[in-house]
């Protein structure tokens, strides 16, 4: 089976290498722009894998041109942040058929803005809450994974077909289907985990010169795990107004009763695949870059359509907005960005099922 992997970072070689090593044809397409930063594999083809995953994984080929990526593939996995949506989508209007399936890791409001952008052109997509591995690009094609992670999928639309997720289940396991992408979404690991963390320790992680290596998890406080369990007490109460009970923090950190900020202080410091991991190298990573405008802004903005009240998150986004200089709630995803603007949360429930508005 034939899969086209889009993306040149750390989930994107480690999914093609982990794909390549299990059987399948993988073709990589990184954007024009970026390819020259991955010459290495361009002439090899070769990605060195090391951690969970071992050996020398062979793909078919890397290239710039998105029409010999994804032709005569079956499944197209964008795995990237999801800021390089908009520009994946775009590189794929009038190239993807319908028969095709877009898979995208995480989804990250991914298959509303596919959708957007893509239009009636627009095939089925399936979309996961999580990037299903811990792992980092520890030289030029080479990777180290330390683990994977537990990843849950939607559909787009809801009602669809569902037999493709028998290959999907293959391609990378998942745990559970839910209800539709906008369930997915709000179900985000990444900025209800990374967020407190990062707020907190602005000076630890502009200062390394100065202090040292910063490594997150190693660093986590009380007081991230309690700004953490607040988000997410947060994008619990958005969830609920639009019928959902949202359990991504459940999931991960996996606690035996109700989550407390205790249990997420516990996982962060107790788990082997998380607490190796370095980083933030700056203000300007992606766990901060990411995260605000692509989940805090459109998790609050939901909150905004739906009449309830975001507090922390909006502070967070505040204080990263005046960190960067940069106003992130203009520049995040908004409600007109997912097709939801002046709409009500049932006319958003039926998009949701049926791709139609």
């Amino acid at each position: 089976m034939k899969i086209a992997v889009l993306g040149g970072g750390n989930g994107a070689h480690t999914m093609a290498a982990d794909l390549a090593l299990r059987g399948y044809e993988v073709t990589m397409y990184e954007q024009p722009a970026f390819i020259g930063k991955l010459q290495q594999l361009r002439q090899t083809r070769t990605i060195r894998c090391s951690g969970i995953i071992q050996g020398d994984a062979v793909i078919e080929k890397l290239t710039d041109d998105i029409r010999e990526a994804v032709e005569g593939a079956k499944y197209v996995a964008v795995v990237t942040p999801s800021f390089a949506h908009p520009a994946m989508a775009e590189a794929l209007k009038g190239v993807i058929r319908k028969d095709q399936t877009l898979l995208i890791y995480p989804g990250g409001f991914g298959a509303l803005r596919f959708k957007k952008i893509l239009g009636d052109g627009c095939p089925l997509i399936v979309q996961t809450n999580n990037l299903p591995y811990d792992t980092r690009l520890n030289g030029p094609a080479s990777i180290f994974c330390s683990g994977k992670s537990p990843v849950n999928v939607a559909l787009f639309p809801a009602d669809a077909d569902r037999s493709c997720l028998e290959d999907i289940r293959e391609i990378s396991p998942y745990e559970r289907i839910y209800e539709d992408v906008l369930e997915c979404d709000l179900s985000l690991v990444n900025p209800s985990v990374h967020s407190g963390p990062c707020v907190l320790n602005f000076g630890a992680i502009e200062q390394q010169d100065l202090r040292g290596k910063f490594c997150m998890y190693e660093h986590f406080t009380f007081g991230a795990a309690k700004v953490d369990w607040a988000i997410d007490a947060e994008r619990k109460a958005v969830g609920k107004a639009f019928g959902y009970e949202i359990r991504a923090l459940e999931d991960f950190v996996e606690p035996r009763g109700e989550l407390r900020w205790e249990d997420i202080y516990m996982k962060m410091h107790g788990e082997p695949s998380l607490t190796p991991i370095t980083g933030p190298d700056s203000i300007w990573n992606r766990y901060l870059t990411e995260d605000c405008p692509n989940g805090l802004v459109p998790w609050s903005e939901l909150g905004k359509l739906a009449g309830v009240a975001t507090p922390v998150t909006d502070g967070v986004i505040s204080l990263y907005s005046a960190a960067h200089s940069r106003d992130w709630r203009g520049l995040g995803i908004k409600a007109a960005d997912l097709g939801f603007e002046g709409k009500s949360i049932e006319e958003v429930g039926e998009y949701l099922r049926t791709g139609k508005m």
